[in-house]
């Protein structure tokens, strides 16, 4: 009795988190940023095509999402001004700066975005993980 509704409750826990996924991924425009290609990050065709379309670039994006982040996070990390990294996403309108679980395949909708047209930062707190061949299907 007691493992069968174990069985319930996580089939009903699966069929939530994947609903939660399904319905972000239905209601949102979302790009995957970068590939690791032999090792080295390389931008989405996809990715460099929003960058040119908007006023904000990836660059200024990462300005803004340090500053924003010094500003409202306890750690004082700074990251050098020569070193280039990436948001992980872009949703709708938004440069997100989240996580990558690469062992999972999946990638966090939680963390800072920042406004691809006006450079307005914003933090992304819905706790959902997206697959990351789910986006690639989109």
């Amino acid at each position: 009795m007691r493992t069968h509704f174990s069985f319930i409750l996580l089939g009903l826990l699966l069929f939530i988190s994947c609903s939660k996924e399904r319905n972000f991924l239905n209601k949102h425009h979302i790009t995957l940023v970068a590939n690791f290609t032999d090792g080295n990050e390389v931008l989405t065709k996809e990715a460099q095509t929003f960058e040119k379309n908007h006023n904000i670039k990836f660059q200024e994006a990462n300005k803004i999402y340090e500053a924003f982040r010094s500003n409202n996070e306890k750690s004082q990390i700074k990251t050098k001004d020569s070193f280039n990294f990436y948001p992980t996403l872009i949703i709708d309108e938004y440069y997100l700066y989240s996580f990558k679980n690469l062992k999972a395949g999946k990638i966090a909708i939680f963390g800072i975005g920042v406004n691809a047209n006006n450079g307005e930062p914003k933090n992304f707190t819905e706790e959902i993980w997206l697959h990351e061949r789910n986006i690639l299907k989109k």
